[in-house]
């Protein structure tokens, strides 16, 4: 009687096991989704919604954190970011009108649920003659390094933690340089190296002085690259 009764809770545990281990593997099983939605070739001069569904696993995310389109044309170093609009149903969008022929890269940042994603496409807009797009191409073979440095609030005088996002084709780039070049106003630029603390996510901490409006520059290199990303940070 005893040996059948350990048999029956042995086994009965192994089942609360198995059903936890299913369980956490499904939560781990959901990450953050972001596929952006526009139409290619566009008109010049004409109104168009640019636009991105997010999704969190099945569910459709109407509560994001952060969702904006970054747009430069390639072969220009002008980079707009637009501030998207949440329409409800997972759906965040933007209105822009282009007022020049050429390819054009569009990336949606995007944090939601404690992640972040940033896709990345191509559009035609108007009718670009073949030579000029090959040469926007060439001159900006590393235009799909995208860097993100994370939202976060900052105080005067209290240790501050700076983290970047960098991915290579939509991937995470690992074993790279990674430094934070920051200053305000005319003052003094600080150089500050990140560590990689996972794959493609690079942090640091510093010290603001006072409070204001500081510019912080997110430096990566490799031997065949250097790309830079400007932001601007406020401390309370």
């Amino acid at each position: 009687m005893k040996r059948k009764m350990f048999f029956f809770l042995a086994s009965f545990a192994l089942i609360l096991i198995a059903a936890c281990s299913h369980t956490e593997h499904g939560e781990e099983q959901a990450i953050l989704n972001v596929k952006i939605e526009t139409k290619s070739p566009i008109d010049v001069n004409k109104a168009t919604e640019i636009s991105c569904l997010v999704t969190y696993g099945n569910e459709k995310v109407d509560d994001a954190d952060e969702v904006k389109f970054e747009i430069w044309k390639q072969g220009s170093e002008k980079h707009e970011m637009l501030q998207a609009k949440n329409k409800g149903n997972g759906k965040y969008a933007v209105t822009k009108t282009f007022t020049e022929a050429g390819t054009y890269s569009i990336v949606a940042h995007v944090t939601a649920r404690n992640m972040h994603n940033m896709p990345k496409t191509d559009i035609v807009v108007g009718n670009p003659s073949a030579s000029a797009t090959e040469h926007d191409q060439h001159d900006h073979s590393s235009d799909d390094v995208m860097i993100m440095l994370m939202k976060q609030s900052y105080e005067a005088n209290k240790q501050a933690e700076l983290v970047a996002h960098v991915t290579h084709d939509n991937t995470p780039l690992v074993g790279t340089d990674v430094h934070f070049e920051i200053w305000k106003g005319k003052g003094k630029h600080e150089f500050i190296k990140a560590t990689e603390k996972g794959k493609g996510e690079y942090e640091t901490t510093t010290t603001f002085k006072e409070k204001g409006t500081y510019v912080v520059k997110v430096h990566v290199e490799t031997k065949d690259l250097h790309e830079h990303q400007v932001e601007q940070v406020t401390v309370q």
